[in-house]
């Protein structure tokens, strides 16, 4: 008897299978690389620009020069997946962004790291939405928030890492070795992607041939033991995976319009809070008296605090309302970006604490902003949907590294930077709200 299995539920009834762990282990893995070679260049700034004799001007109009290709990349590459394939996408994102991390070792002026930033960052760009969407098909619906999150540690985890290793490598190797680990290891992790990473099942039915359909046979067949791979199975997808999937005009369909226009804000503002972060904590708290080991570290709880947040905030997520959750998350980062500006100059210990929970409120609101995209975009236009915000979002991560850098010019003290840059996560609670009321009197109800 011939079963007609709907892709976007197909795995709704059915426990969660070795096989799709090792799916979302393979995608995590992707996010904690991106994370790496996105977020090294904060712990490294100080060091550079020692060896580039640059000012924190020309550096932060350098990085924000790099992340014009996230940017670009996401929006891009995202919405090429959901055409072609998305682990094409993810296998080109991984090369693209580990050999130009790599050729950052052999900078020797401004303009060649901005470049070298831009070309990199076109590939985590990319990596990200598509990691997300794969691993989130691959879910069953009841938890593909919280999934998206757990997969979505990988970027603070990445960023802990690569600070934790940046405290041992700066000083007995010097500034380039960081870049030759987070560009090499990308690279191993694109040819695993390539041999041993099933495609997009979406992507399988959406083309139709005889032979798609026979590797989504398979592939379900891996999960579901009880289903065969002949042709007995069969499956079904939504017309809109047909007639719009990987178009930005299915984003804007119907009452999907306010929650894009929404949720585009909250990224914008979410990330330009997050890359003051990222980009200049180490700086601010050398400008506070710390030693290479002392800021690194600092950045390094920062993301700590960060891995903590999303594995805490999935749970949560998968528990109580999740516009809740994230609005209350903002609230808490508006006050953690206060408290980390007074007590920058605080003894270690203080500032550590400190930056574990600064991490874990900002970049606990950014991740939750990634759940909530997950659960509110459909699986035929999730990489697009997801792709869009994150591109959108990081204008605002290209806009911080510039303005932080003028602030750190005009000899800003560390708590004025925090208080008025903080200010960002306090709009995003607002426009939550707004977001809140939509969903309420919308179709879709809350998510």
């Amino acid at each position: 008897m011939e079963k007609v299995i709907n892709v976007n539920e197909a795995f709704d009834d059915l426990p969660f299978s070795f096989y799709q762990i090792f799916v979302c282990l393979l995608c995590f893995t992707v996010v904690f690389f991106d994370g790496f070679d996105l977020t090294v260049i904060g712990v490294t700034i100080p060091k550079m620009a020692e060896h580039l004799n640059a000012s924190p001007a020309e550096l932060g109009f350098a990085i924000s020069l790099g992340q014009l290709g996230p940017m670009i990349g996401a929006i891009v590459i995202g919405m090429l997946a959901d055409r072609i394939g998305r682990k094409k996408t993810m296998v080109f994102s991984a090369l693209v962004f580990g050999f130009f991390t790599y050729m950052i070792s052999h900078i020797s002026s401004v303009p060649e790291l901005a470049i070298y930033r831009f070309i990199a960052g076109l590939g985590m760009g990319g990596a990200i939405p598509n990691a997300l969407a794969f691993g989130s098909e691959f879910a069953p619906s009841r938890s593909r928030a919280s999934l998206s999150l757990y997969m979505w540690a990988g970027m603070p985890t990445g960023a802990m890492i690569a600070a934790f290793s940046a405290s041992y490598l700066l000083p007995h190797y010097g500034w380039q070795s960081v870049y030759h680990v987070g560009g090499l290891a990308p690279l191993a992790i694109a040819v695993l992607i390539f041999f041993f990473l099933p495609e997009s099942l979406h992507h399988l039915v959406r083309d139709g041939s005889e032979k798609s359909l026979a590797k989504a046979r398979t592939i379900f067949s891996k999960i579901d033991k009880s289903k065969t791979s002949d042709s007995s199975l069969q499956f079904s997808a939504p017309a809109l995976t047909k007639e719009k999937g990987g178009s930005v005009k299915a984003l804007f369909s119907g009452e999907l319009k306010t929650t894009t226009i929404l949720l585009w804000a909250s990224f914008y503002l979410s990330f330009y809070l997050l890359w003051i972060l990222f980009s200049w904590v180490p700086t601010l708290l050398k400008q506070s008296g710390a030693s290479v080991q002392q800021y690194s570290m600092g950045f390094a709880f920062i993301h700590l605090g960060s891995v903590i947040a999303c594995f805490c905030i999935g749970r949560c997520m998968s528990k109580f309302n999740k516009l809740n959750v994230v609005k209350f998350l903002f609230v808490g980062a508006f006050i953690s970006m206060l408290a980390f500006g007074y007590f920058s100059s605080s003894p270690f210990y203080i500032v550590i604490v400190v930056s574990i929970i600064t991490g874990m409120l900002v970049n606990g609101g950014n991740s939750s902003l990634m759940g909530m995209a997950s659960a509110v975009y459909p699986s035929e236009i999730r990489a697009t949907g997801i792709g869009w915000a994150y591109g959108l979002g990081k204008i605002g991560s290209l806009v911080a590294p510039v303005i932080g850098g003028l602030y750190l010019s005009q000899n800003w003290s560390v708590f004025k930077i925090c208080a008025i840059n903080g200010s960002s996560a306090l709009v995003i609670a607002v426009v939550v709200i707004f977001l809140q009321r939509h969903m309420r009197t919308s179709a879709s109800g809350e998510v």
